[in-house]
C-alpha cells in the first residue's frame, strides 16, 4: 500500500522529525478510499485461475518492490533469489487478488509503496491492513461456495469448477515432505549446498506451519510472538501441553512454537539419558540413534534460524533502536511490552525453582543404593547447577541494572547541580545517596533473592554430602566401578565448568560485585581424596602391626614388626601402578592424582620407616637382620624407581624442609588443585632421607654379608677331608670342593639378586663382596689343595670347573638384572680377575705335578748320575732312559687324571724340569768336586759325549710328544737351548771346543738375566772340567759385564718373580742356579771383592732357598 501526501493532515514544524503533528484520521480514510478502488473490480468465479495469474503478475512487480523498500528503510535487506526472499513471495504469491494501492501524484510520491511525513518519506508496513485483504477472501471462497452448489452433478463439472474448490487454492496445500537428508544433499556441489540447505529448511518450516494450522495465524498477527499482553489475566492460569509442561504465550504462533520447543527438548532429553546411562544396544540401534540425534540437531538449527524469518524479536529490537536511538525514554517506553513478557517469564521460572529442587532431592534419594547411584548424582548436578548459575547471574543482573539507574539519576541530578552553580555541593552530597540507594536496592534484591538462594544452596550442601560418600570409598569404587567413578567426578567438574564460564563471559571481576558463589564441589572432593588416601596408608600399616604383634613372641617382636611394616610398605607402593592404571583415568588430569597418590605414600611409608630404624641417625639398624636390611634396601631402590618414574627431573632438586614431623599440605590455597611445586618438595625430602636411610642399610649388610661369607668358606676349606674325591666317567681326579663352595655362594648371590631391583647398584657391590671373599679364601687355600700329585691333578679339574662354575653365575646375573653401564664394568672386573684367579691355579696345581713326578727320578738316579759308573760303564745312557720311562709312567696318569689344556700344561713343566734337574745336578757335582787341579772326570771327553747322549735322549721323548702338542716344540727349543750351551760352555773349558766363551756367555746371561750368577756358574763349570783356569773365567768375564749387561740387563724383578703365587717351585733356572751356588759350600778360587759381588748378588735369592728339593 501507499499513502500519498496531504497538506492538511501534518504541519511541519522543523528538521526534528518529532516536531510536525499528523492528523491520523484523514490518513486512514485516504487508506480506505483506496483500498476501495482497489477492490471494485467485480471477480468471476468462472476465471478464478486467470485472476490467480493476474495477481500473480502483479505481485511479481509489487510485493518484492514494496519488501525491497521495508528492507531498506529498516537496514534489513533481502536480497533477490535468497530463501527468504522466496519465502515471503511464497506468502504474498499464494495469497488472494488483495490490490494495493499506489500513488497517483508523479509530483509527490517518490516511489511506490512510500509516503511522505513532513520532509521524510517512509515505508507501509505490508501488514497493516490484513483483515481487509482476510475480508476478502472469505468473500470469494462464499462465492465459490455458491457457484460450486449451482454445479453439484458431475456430468457439469468443469475444469475451471475443479479449480475453484477451497482445497485447490495454492495457500491451502500442503507442502511436499522434503525429502531426507542423504537424497537431498546426493550430487549437490559444494557451492551449491548452502542454497540447498535453505530450500529445505524453507519446507521444512512450511510443513510444520500447514500441520499445525499456522498460516491464518502467520497472516493475520505476523510472527512477532506477543508472550504476554497488558489485558492478561494471570489468574485465569497456563495451558499446560500433554505431559504437563506450561505453554507459554497468548497467541496460537506461540503455543504450537513452546510445543515444538518441548517435544524436541524431551526427545534430545531421552537420547542424552540413554547415552549417559550406558543402555546395552546393538551397534546398528547405536548407529540410527546417533544418526538420529544427529539430523535432530541439524533440523532444530534450521528451525531455529528459519523462524527468524517469521518471528525474529532481535531484528524489531534493531529496527526500534534504530529509529529511537536518541530518544532513550521513548525507546525504554515503546520495550515495555516486550520487557514485561520477559519479566513474567523469569519470574514464573523463580516459581519453578521450589519444585525443581524438589524433584531433584526425590530424584538423588531414589537413586541411592542402586545401580545408577552415581550417574543419577551426575544428572542431578547439571540440573542444580543451572539453578545456582541461574540466580548468580540474576543478582548480578538486578544489582547492576540498580547500580545504573542510580548513577543515571545522579548524573541528572548533578547536571541540574551544575546549571544552578551548585556543583561544590553536589559532590559529597551526590556521593553519599548513592552509597544509601546502592545498599537499599541491594538489600531488596537480596531480601527477594533470598528464599531461592537458600533452598538452591541447601539442595548443593546434600549433593556434596553425597559427592563425599563416594569419594571416601574412591579407591574401591575405581576399581569395582570405573563408570560410577567417572560418574561421579565429571559431577564434580560440572561446577568447576560453571564457574569458569561464568568468568569467562562476565568476566574474572564479576564475582566480586555478587553474594552468592557456586557451590565449593572439587575443594570438597580433593580434600576429602587426600584425607582418604593418608587414612588407607595408616590403616594399611596398623592392619599388618596388629597381625605382626599377634603371632610374634618377646624375644623377636621388634623383628616382626619390622618385617611387618616393610610388608605394608610394599603393598602401597605395589598400588601406585594401580592407581596409575585404573584410578587416573577416571578423573580429571588437573587432580594429579598420581601425584596425590605418591606423595601420600612416600610420607606415610617414610615415617613408619624411620620409626622403626631408630630415626635418621639408624640406631636399630644393628638388630635387624641382613634379610631385613636387604629387604629395606630392595624397598628405597623400588619406591626410588617409581618416584623418579613420576617426577623424572625429581633427583636434580633439593628439599627446602622438613617433613617428617608432620605431613605436606598438598593442596592449593583455594583448594582446587594440588600444589605441585609442595609434592615436588616434600618427595625430594622423602627421598633423600631414604637415600640417607638405604646407603647405611646397605653398608651394614654388605659387611654382614661379608662376614658371613667367610665363615661359609672356611668350612668350607678348612674340611679338606670331606670333599670327597673321585672320578668322572672319564678318568678325571675331582673333589667336592667347586660344588660345596658355590652351593654356598650360588646361594647367596641368588638370594641377594632375587630380593634386589634389577637395576640396582647395590646388587653389583654384592656380588663384588661375595667374589672379594671368594678371591682372599682361594689365595690363602690353594697350596692346601696340592700335596701330591693326584691332589695336584683333583685340583687342577676342581679350580677350571670352580672357573666355569663363577663364570656361569656371574652371567646368570648380568642377563638377569637391567645394571647400570657402571655397575656392570665394575662386575665384569671383578668377575674377571676371580675367572683368572681360578684358571691360573688350576695351571698352578697341574704344573706342579712336575714336582712329584722328578722325586722319584731324583731318588733312583740323583746321586749315581755323573758319577765314575756314568762315566765309564752306563755306555747306553741307562740313567737318562729311566728319567725319560719314568716321565712318561707319569704321562699316562695325567692323560688319565686331567684335562687335555692341563695336561699340555703339565708336560710344559716337564721340559722345564728336566733341563733344569739336569743342570742342577751338574752344578751339585762341581759343589761336591774340591780339588782345585783336576777335573771331576776321568775323560772328559767320554763324559761330555755321555752328556750329549743324555740329553738328545730326553729331547726326543719331548720331541715326540710334538705332534700331539704342537706348541711344546717352541718350549722344548727354548728350555733344551740353555743346557745346550752349558754343555758347550764345558767343551770350552775342557779345551774341546774352539767357540768363543764370551758368546755362550752372553747367551746363558740371556736366559738368567744375572751376571754375577752368570759368571760364578760358569766358574763352577770350568771348576767341573778344568779347575785351574776357574779364577781365570772369573775374571775375564769380569771384563765383559758391561757388554753382557748391555745384552742381558739384571733383572731385577727376578727375585719377587720368584716369590709369586703364580710361579711354580723347580722351573725357573735362574731360580735353580742361585739356590746351588747358596748351598754350595766350596771355596772358590776368587778374591775377596769377587766373594763380595756373589754375595751380593745371592742376598736376596737366599730367601727364596728352601731345603727341600725345589
Amino acid at each position: 500500500m501507499s499513502m500519498h501526501e496531504s497538506d492538511g493532515s501534518l504541519t511541519d514544524k522543523g528538521d526534528n522529525p518529532f516536531d510536525f503533528d499528523v492528523d491520523f484520521e484523514q490518513v486512514q480514510r485516504q487508506r480506505r478510499a483506496k483500498v476501495q478502488e482497489a477492490t471494485k473490480e467485480e471477480i468471476a468465479p468462472s476465471s478464478f485461475e486467470d485472476s490467480d495469474a493476474a495477481y500473480s503478475k502483479k505481485s511479481e512487480k509489487r510485493r518484492p518492490n514494496l519488501i525491497q523498500e521495508r528492507a531498506k528503510t529498516t537496514g534489513l535487506d533481502v536480497p533477490a533469489n535468497t530463501g527468504k526472499s522466496r519465502f515471503f513471495s511464497a506468502f504474498y504469491s499464494s495469497a488472494d487478488d488483495a490490490p494495493v494501492a499506489a500513488a497517483q501524484d508523479d509530483d509527490n510520491a517518490i516511489q511506490e509503496g512510500t509516503f511522505k511525513v513532513g520532509k521524510r518519506c517512509l515505508s507501509v508496513w505490508p501488514f497493516d491492513d490484513y483483515h481487509l485483504v482476510q475480508k476478502m477472501f472469505y468473500e470469494k471462497l462464499q462465492d465459490g461456495d455458491a457457484s460450486s452448489k449451482r454445479s453439484s452433478s458431475p456430468r457439469h463439472e468443469s475444469k475451471e469448477d475443479l479449480v475453484d474448490q477451497p482445497s485447490s487454492i495454492p495457500i491451502f496445500s500442503r507442502p511436499a515432505d522434503p525429502p531426507d537428508i542423504a537424497a537431498a544433499v546426493e550430487g549437490v556441489s559444494l557451492t551449491d549446498f548452502e542454497a540447498k540447505a535453505e530450500e529445505r529448511s524453507i519446507q521444512i518450516v512450511s510443513c510444520w506451519l500447514f500441520d499445525a494450522g499456522l498460516i491464518d495465524e502467520l497472516l493475520v498477527n505476523g510472527g512477532i510472538t506477543t508472550l504476554a499482553t497488558d489485558g492478561d489475566n494471570r489468574s485465569e492460569g497456563i495451558e499446560v501441553g500433554a505431559l504437563g509442561y506450561p505453554l507459554e504465550g497468548t497467541t496460537k504462533m506461540d503455543k504450537e512454537i513452546a510445543k515444538l520447543r518441548n517435544s524436541t527438548k524431551r526427545q534430545l532429553a531421552l537420547v542424552n539419558a540413554r547415552l549417559n546411562d550406558g543402555v546395552a544396544a546393538t551397534g546398528s540401534e547405536v548407529q540410527e540413534l546417533v544418526n538420529a540425534v544427529i539430523s535432530t540437531k541439524d533440523d532444530i538449527g534450521k528451525l531455529r534460524e528459519l523462524s527468524t524469518y517469521v518471528s525474529n524479536t532481535n531484528n524489531v529490537e534493531q529496527t526500534s533502536q534504530f529509529m529511537l536511538t536518541k530518544y532513550p525514554k521513548l525507546k525504554q517506553a515503546i520495550n515495555a511490552r516486550r520487557n514485561l513478557a520477559r519479566c513474567f517469564r523469569e519470574l514464573d521460572f523463580f516459581n519453578h525453582i521450589s519444585t525443581t529442587c524438589d524433584r531433584l532431592r526425590e530424584e538423588l534419594q531414589a537413586g541411592e543404593w542402586t545401580a545408577h547411584e552415581w550417574s543419577t548424582i551426575r544428572s542431578v548436578c547439571r540440573e542444580h547447577v543451572e539453578l545456582e548459575m541461574f540466580l548468580v547471574e540474576a543478582e548480578a543482573g538486578m544489582k547492576q541494572r540498580s547500580d545504573e539507574d542510580v548513577t543515571d539519576e545522579l548524573v541528572a541530578k548533578g547536571r541540574k547541580g551544575r546549571d544552578r552553580k551548585q556543583s561544590t555541593h553536589f559532590g559529597r552530597q551526590a556521593f553519599a545517596q548513592s552509597g544509601l540507594a546502592e545498599r537499599n536496592n541491594n538489600a531488596l534484591i537480596d531480601r527477594f533473592l533470598e528464599d531461592h538462594v537458600d533452598n538452591v544452596w541447601d539442595l548443593g550442601k546434600e549433593i556434596r554430602g553425597r559427592i563425599m560418600q563416594g569419594i571416601a570409598n574412591a579407591f574401591e569404587l575405581a576399581m569395582t566401578n570405573p563408570a560410577g567413578m567417572v560418574a561421579l567426578a565429571e559431577a564434580v567438574e560440572v561446577y568447576e565448568s560453571a564457574n569458569d564460564e561464568y568468568r569467562r563471559v562476565h568476566g574474572d571481576d564479576s564475582m566480586s560485585t555478587t553474594k552468592m558463589r557456586f557451590t565449593e564441589m572439587r575443594p570438597a572432593a580433593l580434600g576429602e581424596l587426600y584425607k582418604n588416601f593418608e587414612e588407607r596408608g595408616e590403616t594399611v600399616f596398623q592392619d599388618v602391626k596388629r597381625q605382626a604383634a599377634d603371632v610374634s613372641n618377646e624375644e623377636d617382636a621388634a623383628g616382626q614388626q619390622f618385617t611387618a611394616v616393610l610388608r605394608a610398605a610394599n603393598e602401597l607402593t605395589s598400588e601406585i601402578g594401580i592407581v596409575k592404571e585404573q584410578m587416573v583415568p577416571c578423573f580429571p588430569p588437573n587432580w594429579e592424582i598420581e601425584t596425590l597418590w605418591t606423595t601420600c605414600v612416600a610420607h606415610v611409608c617414610s615415617t613408619n620407616i624411620l620409626q622403626q630404624i631408630g630415626g635418621l641417625e639408624g640406631r636399630n639398624l644393628e638388630s635387624l637382620s641382613a634379610a631385613q636390611l636387604l629387604d629395606l634396601v630392595a624397598w628405597v631402590e623400588t619406591f626410588r624407581d617409581i618416584i623418579e618414574e613420576t617426577f623424572p627431573n625429581l633427583g636434580e632438586s633439593n628439599s627446602k624442609r622438613g617433613y617428617n614431623d608432620k605431613p605436606p599440605n598438598l593442596l592449593s590455597d583455594d583448594g582446587k588443585k594440588v600444589d605441585i611445586e609442595v609434592a615436588r618438595d616434600s618427595l625430594a625430602w622423602v627421598q633423600s632421607t631414604l637415600w640417607e636411610v638405604h646407603d647405611m642399610a646397605k653398608v651394614d649388610f654388605l659387611r654382614r654379608t661379608q662376614n658371613q661369607t667367610r665363615e661359609w668358606l672356611a668350612n668350607v676349606y678348612g674340611n679338606r677331608d670331606k670333599h670327597m674325591r673321585t672320578q668322572t666317567s672319564e678318568g678325571r681326579l675331582v673333589t667336592s670342593l667347586c660344588e660345596d663352595v658355590f652351593a654356598v655362594a650360588g646361594t647367596q648371590l641368588r638370594t641377594i639378586r632375587d630380593r634386589l631391583t634389577r637395576r640396582s647398584e647395590a646388587m653389583a657391590q654384592a656380588v663384588g663382596v661375595v667374589l672379594q671373599t671368594l678371591y682372599k679364601k682361594q689365595i690363602e687355600s690353594r697350596e692346601s689343595f696340592c700335596i701330591d700329585f693326584e691332589t695336584c691333578c683333583a685340583a687342577a679339574n676342581d679350580f677350571v670347573r670352580m672357573s666355569e662354575k663363577c663364570e656361569e653365575i656371574i652371567e646368570e646375573i648380568k642377563d638377569e638384572c637391567d645394571l647400570p653401564k657402571a655397575a656392570i664394568d665394575t662386575l665384569e672386573e671383578q668377575s674377571f680377575t676371580i675367572l683368572a684367579l681360578y684358571s691360573a691355579d688350576a695351571v698352578y696345581a697341574a704344573q706342579k705335578t712336575h714336582v712329584y713326578c722328578f722325586e722319584p727320578i731324583e731318588d733312583a738316579i740323583s746321586t749315581e748320575l755323573f758319577g765314575l759308573e756314568w762315566e765309564r760303564n752306563l755306555t747306553h745312557n741307562e740313567l737318562a732312559l729311566t728319567l725319560v720311562r719314568t716321565l712318561d709312567d707319569f704321562m699316562e696318569d695325567l692323560e688319565e687324571f686331567l684335562d687335555e689344556v692341563m695336561v699340555q700344561k703339565a708336560v710344559e713343566a716337564q721340559v722345564a724340569s728336566s733341563v733344569n734337574f739336569y743342570i742342577k745336578s751338574l752344578l751339585s757335582k762341581s759343589s761336591a768336586h774340591n780339588d782345585n787341579r783336576a777335573g771331576a772326570f776321568g775323560d772328559n771327553m767320554m763324559a761330555l759325549g755321555r752328556m750329549r747322549a743324555d740329553i738328545l735322549i730326553i729331547r726326543e721323548y719331548f720331541e715326540g710328544l710334538v705332534e700331539a702338542m704342537p706348541t711344546l716344540a717352541r718350549v722344548i727349543e727354548q728350555e733344551f737351548g740353555a743346557l745346550d750351551s752349558v754343555v758347550e760352555i764345558l767343551s770350552i773349558a775342557a779345551g774341546l771346543s774352539s767357540s768363543d766363551i764370551e758368546d755362550f756367555a752372553i747367551l746363558l746371561q740371556k736366559k738368567v738375566k744375572n751376571v754375577a750368577i752368570t759368571r760364578f756358574v760358569i766358574g763352577d763349570l770350568y771348576h767341573l772340567v778344568n779347575p785351574a783356569d776357574e779364577k781365570r773365567i772369573i775374571e775375564e768375564l769380569e771384563a765383559l759385564e758391561e757388554q753382557m749387561i748391555a745384552v742381558a740387563p739384571t733383572d731385577e724383578k727376578a727375585v719377587k718373580t720368584a716369590l709369586d703365587r703364580k710361579t711354580v717351585p723347580g722351573l725357573r733356572l735362574d731360580h735353580t742356579m742361585a739356590s746351588c751356588l747358596v748351598r754350595s759350600r766350596r771355596k772358590r778360587p776368587i778374591n775377596s771383592k769377587s766373594m763380595e759381588v756373589l754375595d751380593g748378588a745371592l742376598d736376596a735369592w737366599r730367601s727364596t732357598v728352601q731345603e727341600q728339593y725345589i
